[in-house]
């Protein structure tokens, strides 16, 4: 099983800890759109299943002659109401959100994923759910 979600069960689901996701805009434009994307699909409540899908298809993202049309096509895949996500897309609703979020990110050292700070510990990259369960139970109260 991927780290990722037994963290989440383990930890998040439970409330023990807060995850906080950072855009990271290192691909251009398109990473700025899919960034966009995931944020009006989080006005639907679905921002970590729009997350999920843009990393699970990723080839067709950066692939796509129409990146707008294929970011509509997952909304439409993903249950939400078309006219509102393409209606924020095409606002450029959460654009300043993007933009502050990784500069924030920048601003903190994170130039590249995964990056996690548990209580003034980064770890960096892909490491197995040990690595994490030490540090996270280090840091919660006893």
């Amino acid at each position: 099983m991927e780290t990722e979600p037994q963290l989440i069960e383990q930890y998040i689901a439970t409330g023990k800890v807060k995850l906080i996701y950072r855009h990271l805009l290192q691909l251009g434009d398109g990473s700025v759109r899919t960034a966009e994307a995931s944020e009006c699909a989080a006005d639907q409540s679905k921002f970590w299943q729009m997350r999920a899908t843009l990393y699970a298809k990723q080839n067709l993202v950066y692939a796509a002659d129409n990146l707008d049309t294929t970011l509509t096509g997952f909304a439409r895949e993903l249950g939400l109401d078309t006219n509102t996500f393409d209606s924020c897309m095409q606002s450029h609703t959460h654009l300043q959100f993007v933009q502050d979020d990784y500069n924030a990110a920048k601003r903190d050292g994170v130039q590249y994923r995964p990056v996690f700070d548990i209580n003034g510990t980064r770890i960096t990259g892909a490491q197995p759910v040990a690595v994490f369960q030490q540090q996270i139970d280090a840091a919660l109260p006893k």
